[in-house]
């Protein structure tokens, strides 16, 4: 059956550009070195194919892995594989598909479908989520409606079967989000964001939920706050705090984020920090890109540190080092 889809996915990618709709993806090699845990290094090969034919729409990637002192073995994903239409004055799309909400950076409380792992090292396409989805909009507002996860059952070792909603309405420089959600087993949220251009260089973002939890636990909040300032020599500065209810440790649950991007002839140097006030854990990256006419390499360096106490020193890595060379084709 696994292979089947495999099959069907590369069938489906390789009818798109057969049949000249689109056709896309990349190649990548990269290596990882992590200090703390063992086998400290990984290279990784790694082929992304995106293709749209007709009504279908599909990412797939496949990977080698090579862990130090091992031999590579192969994988391979299915992003996103969906079909799409129009019916009814809306648009209607189902199968596995990528549906990120909300505006943060760095978190993003509302991000109640996909729930997308922020801060990655490498930019990677995330794996989408078993969906039935419907969408319906004008030239200033958009409703969505998303059947997630259908049939399926948390207690059996799958995803939570649940339903979600977003309205969005732009009004001058402002766009405004409203989100709803509520799963087969968890109990339902409520949500809102906003992201409004105050200047032609500064941004300003925010984003509140509410979610009822299971008795006898207390209901939890999360929300975040943030902008960004943008040069005109494309110097940009992030800046976020947030409130994660349901982080695992309550001294993590308070969180600081900084980021400074700068883009020059092809050059791209990134600094960022998460700071947790509270005990005074740190994550520290340093990342420098390139942008060829076809080629990409990245490198940088992410520290783990902090005080003995803090929740960040105590994870058992203490640094991850890599360096990556892509080209799309």
């Amino acid at each position: 059956m696994r292979r089947f889809v495999w099959i069907a996915t590369l069938w489906a990618l390789a009818g798109g550009a057969v049949a000249a709709d689109e056709f896309s993806g990349q190649l990548r090699a990269h290596r990882e070195q992590v200090e703390g845990i063992a086998p400290p290094g990984t290279d990784t090969l790694e082929t992304e194919l995106r293709g749209h034919w007709k009504a279908l729409s599909g990412n797939v990637v496949f990977t080698q892995q090579r862990p130090d002192g091992g031999a590579w073995h192969g994988d391979a994903a299915v992003n996103e594989l969906y079909a799409s239409g129009d019916a009814l004055g809306w648009q209607w799309s189902g199968g596995r598909k990528i549906v990120a909400w909300d505006v943060g950076y760095g978190f993003r409380p509302n991000d109640v479908v996909q729930q997308e792992q922020r801060r990655t090292l490498l930019a990677t396409t995330p794996q989408g989520r078993g969906v039935v989805q419907a969408e319906h909009f004008d030239a200033d507002t958009a409703w969505t409606l998303v059947w997630v996860n259908p049939r399926s059952d948390a207690r059996a070792g799958g995803d939570e079967e649940a339903f979600a909603a977003r309205v969005y309405r732009r009004v001058g420089s402002a766009d405004w989000h409203g989100f709803a959600r509520v799963g087969a087993h968890s109990r339902g949220s409520v949500g809102a964001a906003m992201s409004w251009v105050a200047t032609d260089s500064l941004e300003l973002h925010a984003s509140l939920r509410r979610a009822q939890q299971a008795a006898p636990a207390p209901d939890i909040t999360q929300a975040l706050a943030g902008a960004t300032w943008t040069g005109e020599s494309k110097l940009s500065l992030t800046a976020e705090v947030w409130s994660d209810g349901l982080a695992a440790a309550p001294q993590p649950r308070r969180n600081v984020y900084l980021r400074a991007a700068w883009e020059h002839e092809g050059w791209q140097p990134v600094v960022d920090l998460l700071l947790v006030p509270a005990d005074r854990g740190r994550i520290t990256t340093a990342a420098l890109g390139w942008q060829g006419d076809r080629w990409r390499f990245d490198a940088g360096l992410r520290w783990f540190g902090g005080p003995p106490t803090a929740a960040i020193a105590r994870l058992p890595t203490r640094r991850i080092a890599f360096v990556a060379g892509t080209w799309p084709f």
